[in-house]
Formats: C-alpha cells, sequence, structure tokens
C-alpha cells in the first residue's frame, strides 16, 4: 500500500552537517517534506553511524557500492543503517549490492538508452523480487514526448512508481511528477549540483517556484529557449501567482525541437498551456506559430520581425513581442524631453530583438539605428529594407542613447567591435542578464552623465507586459524592477540555480 513507501520531497544528503538552513526547519516550508535521502556514495567524510531518530523519513542510497573494493564492508555498512523503522533501501542491481531478507527496498534503473516498455518491465520485476516501489532514470536526451508518456504510465500504475530524466538544463518533469501523484521526488543541497544534474535546491523549491502543495495547478506557463536554466521568468511570475491567489505555476523548458515539444504537450501534456514566453533563438519561429494579438497603444505585432510572447486561445495561439515596448517603457522616462535629445538611437545588433526595438522607437520619431560587425553588412539585404544599417563601428559616437542587443559584450566576444569609450551620450540599455551584469553594463554605469539600465531592468520591464497578456494583471514599473532585485538576492543566498 502507499502508506509503506516513501512520500513527498526527499532531501539528498552527503553529510550529516545540518548547518544549512535549508536543511534546518526551514525543510518544513516544503509540502510535503518527507524526509532525507543519504548518498553514502557522495558521502564527504566519516560514513554515519547511525540515522538520527527524530529524522522521519529516509532513504539509503549507495551507488555502486558492490562495484568498490571493500563492497562487503559498504555493504554490511548500508544495510544496518536501513534497520532504522521509517528507512527504505534504494538499490540498482546493476551496481548495488541486493536488500537484505526484511528490509523494505526500492528498485532503481538507471537507463543509458530507453527501452520502449521499461517501466512496464521494471515494475514487474520489482514485484518479482519484492520491492515496494520503482525508480526509472531516463537519459538526459529524453525528448518531452517520451518523458510525458512515462508521466502518464506512472500516473496510471497501481504499483508505486517515481520516473524523471537526469538532465542538467532541465528539470520541470520532476515537478510534473509531483504534480501527477507520483509519490516521492529528490532535492539537492548546495555542492551536489555537478554530481546529479537537474536536480532542484529545497531553497530554488520554495522560492522559485513557490511550492506549497501538490496540488496541480489549473493553468501552465513555459519559458521556451535553447537553454533557459537561468531564466527569470519561473521566478517572477510565480511570485505573482503566489500573491495573487493565482492557481497556475511558471516552468523553464529547453529545447532544440520547439515544434516536437509542443505537439507532444498537446496531445500528452498534463494539462493546457496557456501562455509561452520565448527566448533565444526561438523568436522568429514563435511569429509563425499564430495569428497577431493587437495591444500596448494599438501597435500590432504583425509589424514587429519576432515575437517573444505566445497566449493560447482556444485551440490557437496568438502572440506578439514586449521587446519595443518593454524598452521603450523603461527608457521613456529618462526621454521624455526628446526634443533635447539630437543624435540617433544605436542599437548593437541587428536580430529580431533589435529590429523590434528599433520599430518601437522609430514608431515615437526617433531616428534609430541598427549596428553590426564590420564586414557584415550586405546592402542588397532586403530584410533590412525598414532600417537604418551600418557596419561602421564608429556609429557609437553619434548615440545619444545606445542599446545592446548582441547577447554579448567585449569580453564574451573576440571579435566585439565597439569601443564603449566612444559614447558620449545619456542613456544606455543593456538587453541581456544571462550572465549576470554585463562588461557593457558595468563600463557604463561607471560614466559620469549616463543613466544606465541592466538586463535585469530590461527584464522586469518585459515581465509585467507579459502579466497583462497572459493573466490581466497591471504590475507597475516599479513593484516589476523591485520583484526582480528580490529575485536576484534570494537567488544568491539559495545558491540556485545549478546550472
Amino acid at each position: 500500500p502507499m502508506s509503506n513507501i516513501p512520500n513527498g520531497w526527499f532531501t539528498v544528503l552527503n553529510s550529516l552537517e545540518l548547518s544549512d538552513p535549508e536543511h534546518s526547519g526551514s525543510h518544513a516550508l516544503i509540502t510535503p517534506a518527507a524526509g532525507w535521502e543519504l548518498r553514502l556514495d557522495l558521502w564527504q567524510g566519516d560514513w554515519p553511524r547511525e540515522v538520527p531518530e527524530d529524522w522521519g523519513q529516509v532513504l539509503i542510497t549507495d551507488r555502486g557500492g558492490a562495484l568498490k573494493p571493500d563492497s562487503a564492508a559498504r555493504t554490511q555498512h548500508r544495510n544496518q543503517l536501513c534497520l532504522r523503522k521509517k528507512t527504505w533501501l534504494d538499490v540498482d542491481l546493476s551496481s548495488d549490492a541486493p536488500a537484505p531478507e526484511g528490509i523494505p527496498w526500492i528498485l532503481s534503473r538507471h537507463l543509458e538508452q530507453d527501452q520502449p516498455d521499461a517501466l512496464h518491465k521494471l515494475t514487474s520485476e520489482a514485484q518479482d523480487l519484492g520491492a515496494v516501489a520503482v525508480k526509472l532514470v531516463l537519459p538526459s536526451e529524453t525528448p518531452l514526448s517520451r518523458r510525458l508518456e512515462l508521466l502518464q504510465q506512472a500516473k496510471n500504475s497501481d504499483f508505486p512508481c517515481v520516473t524523471f530524466s537526469m538532465a542538467s538544463q532541465n528539470h520541470a518533469d520532476r515537478l510534473w511528477a509531483m504534480e501527477s501523484g507520483q509519490p516521492w521526488a529528490y532535492l539537492g543541497q548546495s555542492g551536489l549540483q555537478q554530481e546529479l544534474p537537474g536536480m532542484l535546491l529545497a531553497t530554488e523549491l520554495r522560492q522559485r517556484y513557490q511550492w506549497s502543495t501538490t496540488e496541480p495547478p489549473q493553468d501552465r506557463f513555459l519559458i521556451l529557449g535553447d537553454a533557459v536554466r537561468h531564466s527569470l521568468s519561473p521566478d517572477w511570475h510565480n511570485r505573482i501567482f503566489a500573491k495573487h491567489g493565482i492557481s497556475a505555476r511558471f516552468y523553464p523548458w529547453s529545447t532544440q525541437q520547439p515544434d516536437l515539444d509542443l505537439a507532444a504537450w498537446k496531445t500528452q501534456g498534463p494539462g493546457d498551456l496557456k501562455g509561452l514566453a520565448i527566448t533565444t533563438p526561438y523568436k522568429s519561429w514563435a511569429k509563425s506559430q499564430g495569428s497577431e494579438v493587437t495591444w500596448a497603444s494599438n501597435s500590432t505585432a504583425e509589424t514587429q520581425p519576432s515575437w517573444n510572447t505566445l497566449m493560447q486561445q482556444g485551440d490557437r495561439w496568438t502572440g506578439t513581442s514586449t521587446d519595443g515596448v518593454g524598452a521603450w517603457n523603461l527608457i521613456a522616462e529618462v526621454i521624455k524631453d526628446s526634443r533635447s535629445f539630437h543624435r540617433p538611437l544605436v542599437i548593437l545588433g541587428r536580430g529580431g530583438a533589435a529590429q523590434s526595438v528599433a520599430k518601437a522607437f522609430m514608431s515615437h520619431g526617433w531616428e534609430t539605428w541598427l549596428a553590426c560587425r564590420p564586414g557584415t553588412l550586405n546592402r542588397s539585404d532586403t530584410d533590412f529594407k525598414d532600417f537604418h544599417i551600418t557596419d561602421d563601428p564608429e556609429c557609437v559616437q553619434s548615440a545619444d542613447v545606445l542599446i545592446n542587443a548582441t547577447g554579448t559584450d567585449d569580453q564574451r566576444s573576440a571579435d566585439w567591435p565597439w569601443n564603449l569609450e566612444d559614447f558620449n551620450g545619456t542613456v544606455a540599455l543593456e538587453m541581456d542578464y544571462s550572465s549576470g551584469h554585463t562588461s557593457f553594463e558595468k563600463a557604463l554605469t561607471s560614466r559620469e552623465g549616463i543613466t544606465t539600465f541592466s538586463g535585469f531592468d530590461f527584464f522586469a520591464s518585459q515581465a509585467r507586459l507579459q502579466a497583462q497578456l497572459f493573466y490581466g494583471l497591471d504590475i507597475s514599473l516599479k513593484e516589476s524592477l523591485e520583484l526582480v532585485q528580490q529575485i536576484c538576492q534570494e537567488r544568491n543566498s539559495g545558491q540556485y540555480p545549478t546550472s
């Protein structure tokens, strides 16, 4: 019966030191907070002599212990720890010693290659061998369609099943598993992230996802991109959901095949997707997915070269871009007396986001230039017929406003051609926060007379626009900026995300 197996979130330990707040009283903030997994194979220092009786449920794992030179002694010690009540043993028979008679155990299987009937076979094997439950860990490259298929199989199984993929960029299926009723899942502690890719930290679960219940949310949203483990979108929107009592959750999903993933979600997902935030490199792809939505002072998304926002309306997607409006709203107060600005706005970069920003400022009467690297400008390129474009790196000298839309800076790009010392304008904006505070931002922040907005500021300006589009809430720019600052502080103190 389900009452006889582990249940809830287990925080993985590699020592008995519980000085970290995430392993003390704050653990009770996680619902359900089941207990601890002792990873003896990752242990720092001497193995524990015994497990404290007041710890509640405990999982014992010594992955690969049967292959060690001291395997007999390891197995004896491992089994001795499991004699404590409310303690289970995790066993992968390919690398671990079998469980002794009388100790409840979980049959684990870590697949190097997926197998079509893997969960059914593992469940049958577990029942034959007397295990109380199974854990199936999928290869890191497992596609979303397969992950969702196995989540559904585990949900429908009469035998307790846990399944997830060991992928460093994606961990959302661990959350979906708990929301769908799987009995237990794992949380990491700082220092384990390199050993256990994709595992959430306890602080991340509480703060980033505002986790307070395993009840599935009514609405679901994704940030979709090539690598979005770091994205602030889940942090920001999940805090807004919690504050306003909205039954919704926002997840990151990194992918190389967005079309296949959306198709998989439509047929196998745990609930409808209400909205998608889109980032590199899928903004142009996003525009091909649906019809435009008119918003923000009657500007139309059809004039935008790429979209970063998709909303589900019935059986179709509608979309737009918040890049241009987000940049304008952020800078508008500084440049509200535009008569004092006589020189153009220069945007470093010419991709979809750069073009969207250029469109926004051009609609307000600003002379706007897109700057590309020297030697890369094709004068006959019709994609840029609506824009002024230059490959002269000295263009920054003529700018009143300078915006970096390249996704890089002089420290991360060997061919960075623009000398920021040449900028003599008044306002600068960095559009990227994926690598923290960039050297572009730092160089201009240190200069007197220049108001510099960071990539975090730019995110805050866009997030409030997406809140309006996704779920109809009006969040002030001031509140959004303060919320992003809070998120960054909590991330630093909580040591997440881990990849």
